[in-house]
């Protein structure tokens, strides 16, 4: 779905070119045919159509943000066939070492590791009032898509960096500055209103924030 992602946003600014084409081969014709139609929703081919649209996705506005994700992406994968499983969330620092904290999902509660509370017992925090004020605190902060796409990921629900490029082709996102490297800036709270609006091309919506 990743992949799918930035080819349907690379999509829009490919020259459509039409005619037959053979179904599998490596016919020079059929090759040139085929960079200028969308891609079929098969992992293979939307990575061979991207890696054949390199140049463009280079030249893009979004390309630095595409290119940090995939390469993130296929670092995960060859982590995760030889590690364990890892299954615990991140429910931000403790108040009181800033040691970070993780807890199981579907928690309600997380223990702080070193930290003990006046009776002597481990530092407990509720997840849900630490993931709304970790939400509240990002809210004026600036950052690129992949950056924003792994916070709300965590924080509220699955989110990929193309669907806030999708966002601004629509007019419904807009750059709130850019870094030294000349990519994009959003406000992270921008982001989570239009999460909780609803328009996420297809995901199922929920309300982000009471």
């Amino acid at each position: 779905m990743m992949l799918l992602g930035w080819a349907r946003v690379l999509n829009d600014t490919v020259q459509q070119l039409q005619g037959p084409v053979c179904r599998s081969c490596n016919h020079p014709t059929c090759v040139y045919a085929d960079l200028g139609r969308e891609p079929r929703h098969q992992p293979a081919h939307t990575a061979t159509w991207l890696l054949r649209h390199t140049d463009a996705l280079i030249r893009h506005p979004a390309g630095p943000d595409a290119v940090e994700e995939i390469l993130t992406a296929v670092r995960n994968a060859r982590w995760a066939v030889d590690a364990p499983p890892r299954d615990l969330i991140y429910a931000g620092p403790c108040d009181a070492c800033d040691g970070d904290l993780y807890a199981r999902p579907g928690a309600a509660r997380v223990a702080c590791r070193w930290c003990r509370d006046e009776e002597g017992g481990r530092l407990v925090y509720e997840i849900e009032a630490r993931r709304r004020w970790m939400l509240d605190a990002l809210e004026d902060v600036e950052l690129a898509a992949p950056a924003i796409a792994r916070a709300l990921t965590s924080l509220v629900r699955p989110i990929k960096p193309a669907l806030l490029h999708t966002w601004v082709a629509r007019e419904k996102l807009f750059p709130a500055g850019r870094d030294d490297a000349g990519r994009a800036l959003f406000r992270v709270g921008d982001v989570i209103d239009l999460m909780a609006s609803g328009d996420t091309r297809g995901h199922q919506r929920v309300l982000v924030v009471a």
